[in-house]
């Protein structure tokens, strides 16, 4: 419980500790290239160290990942793609469009990404797809996770979406098997539109002949990224570099202003990760913290800072999933103690080149505050 003498919470009748305008990400001017849409795909792909034909621009990330499991023809009995239980939504989602039976697997319990003793758990004789997504920014265990998939003879999907700048000993997230990366607010690359969810999708495959089949599918079908969209994107990639070190400084800043706070977990890196930073999340004690989830974000937006719930419900709790999968013992709660726990304790702030420590000073403060009345 708080002393007598701390101040009462925004939500509860007290002051905000932040009453200015939370900034905007900073406006980028759109590219002038002739073709931007071919500059952007060879861009990106060099970015990756990759040859200029290996990346795709869609209008519709979910067109991309279509894409990259289109790519994959379920063998008879191998339709099976095992997707991380957290954060893991929009691969399940284009695994059902295109045949395959999405399963859970259990996450790390540290930075919520794919856990290599889960996925080992949940692969079965009919698995022929691994997903894996680099949560918030922070990639997995890479080289374990590949070895497993590889023993499983199944492919590798990564929903890089959050990784762009991000790399597991030293080499680029998206190169690890094909690969999305969707566009969109709060991204490093929005896709031209900071305000939209939506941007549009990147599909990396480096198999020159799968690349030149979806990029003429594409086509035939009218789903490249339009010319604004890809002008946008081709300015934000260019000046990528620069956005990235602003987050890392960011997030160096927030880790540091939350030293102390027994209620809250910092966000995580692991070791042989270069960080994206795609968002800073924190994790609530749930030992200690005895507010929900749901009253905690309501708090601190009270106090004048924007946050959201880092992830939603567990892929394992999922009707359709276990519609799929009936009676399958892969689906038990305690194979997924991390996943189950998580979902109900991270918190998502907004990181972008726009903000400065000062705003990093702030969260860190209205963080302390709610903990005092939370523990």
């Amino acid at each position: 419980m708080p002393e007598d003498s701390a101040e009462a919470l925004a939500i509860d009748g007290g002051t905000p500790l932040r009453t200015a305008a939370w900034p905007e990400p900073p406006a980028v001017a759109p590219a002038e290239d002739i073709a931007p849409l071919a500059a952007l795909e060879s861009e990106f792909a060099a970015a990756l160290g990759l040859a200029a034909s290996a990346v795709v621009a869609y209008r519709d990330h979910a067109a991309a990942f279509d894409a990259a499991f289109a790519t994959l023809t379920p063998l008879p009995g191998h339709d099976e793609a095992v997707i991380p239980a957290l954060l893991g939504e929009a691969l399940a989602a284009a695994a059902r469009r295109n045949g395959w039976r999405p399963v859970p697997a259990e996450v790390e319990p540290d930075a919520a990404t794919l856990s290599a003793r889960g996925l080992a758990r949940a692969i079965g004789p009919a698995t022929g797809i691994v997903g894996l997504a680099h949560s918030f920014g922070h990639p997995p265990v890479l080289a374990d996770i590949v070895r497993v998939a590889q023993e499983a003879a199944a492919a590798v999907i990564e929903d890089a979406s959050d990784g762009f700048g991000a790399a597991y000993r030293d080499e680029a997230v998206g190169r690890f098997g094909r690969a999305v990366f969707a566009l969109g607010a709060g991204r490093v690359l929005s896709g031209g539109a900071p305000d939209r969810t939506s941007g549009g999708g990147l599909l990396v495959l480096r198999d020159p002949a799968l690349a030149e089949t979806a990029r003429t599918a594409r086509d035939a079908s009218g789903g490249a990224l339009d010319e604004a969209a890809a002008r946008g994107t081709l300015a934000e990639l260019r000046r990528s570099g620069e956005e990235l070190l602003a987050r890392r400084q960011l997030a160096w800043d927030l880790t540091f202003g939350l030293r102390g706070v027994r209620g809250l977990a910092s966000m995580t890196q692991g070791r042989w990760i270069r960080h994206a930073y795609d968002r800073y999340v924190v994790r609530l004690r749930a030992v200690v913290w005895k507010r929900s989830l749901e009253d905690t974000i309501a708090a601190i937006r009270a106090e004048g800072i924007p946050c959201e719930a880092a992830a939603g419900p567990p892929l394992y709790l999922d009707p359709a999933v276990r519609e799929a999968l009936p009676g399958d013992e892969r689906l038990g709660d305690d194979h997924f103690p991390a996943a189950g726990r998580l979902s109900g304790e991270l918190v998502a702030f907004p990181l972008h080149g726009g903000l400065t420590s000062k705003d990093m000073d702030q969260v860190a403060a209205v963080l302390r505050k709610v903990e005092r009345w939370s523990t």
